[in-house]
């Protein structure tokens, strides 16, 4: 290697020119070989899946979004609370009233029926029935008024037991205004053809008074 200064032989081990005497360190003679720097390879960049990059969509709008909402946000917020509480206290009152005018219509049925059964029973309107066709027929009247003041009761409190308690009893009032003295007297001055006129005529009323039961319970 030559000298840079004169150009002679250079004592590399030493690193001496021998004809101008200079001495050279590494970095003059250009011995310093910088070691390059190893590069980072650079891993292929994964393809994120569409979960996520909803997940880093939602991430976002979430560190975007206000910490308060607007005003007008707060106040329909607070009006709809308020409607729906309303309209829940609103819908307990009514089933409170609709509850209790349920009960005091079933009280006024009961309380019909208890009165009409009592009143066949006291042996009152048998008396009625001694020889006065008037008798037989105020007794069936009875019976449909019964059925009429019934249905409308029911109708009233949405009763839908009122039809069959209004039959039961009107059939058992039949049964002991009736069929229980004919049978108790063993049908003594009765001929068979007017028993079973009686019969049909007594049919025909209590199905009547089903029917207009049932009909004012569901068109009154």
């Amino acid at each position: 290697m030559n000298c840079p200064n004169c150009g002679g032989l250079l004592d590399l081990k030493n690193k001496r020119c021998e004809f101008c005497n200079t001495t050279f360190n590494d970095a003059e003679l250009g011995l310093n070989k910088e070691t390059p720097k190893t590069e980072r390879i650079q891993e292929p960049q994964r393809v994120k899946s569409a979960t996520e990059k909803r997940m880093e969509e939602i991430e976002k709008e979430r560190e975007n979004r206000p910490d308060k909402l607007p005003d007008s946000h707060i106040k329909d917020a607070m009006t709809g609370a308020a409607v729906w509480s309303m309209i829940s206290m609103f819908t307990g009152i009514r089933g409170f009233f609709r509850d209790l005018k349920r009960t005091v219509c079933m009280i006024l049925l009961v309380a019909l029926e208890g009165f009409f059964a009592f009143t066949m029973i006291s042996g009152q309107v048998t008396d009625l029935l001694k020889g006065e066709l008037e008798g037989f027929v105020a007794v069936n009247i009875l019976i449909l008024i019964n059925a009429l003041i019934a249905g409308i009761i029911s109708r009233i409190g949405y009763i839908r037991a009122g039809t069959a308690i209004t039959a039961v009893v009107n059939a058992l009032a039949v049964v002991w205004v009736f069929i229980y003295p004919l049978i108790k007297t063993d049908f003594a001055g009765q001929t068979p053809q007017s028993v079973a006129i009686l019969a049909v005529i007594e049919m025909a009323v209590l199905a009547i008074s089903v029917l207009l039961s049932h009909l004012v319970y569901r068109r009154y």
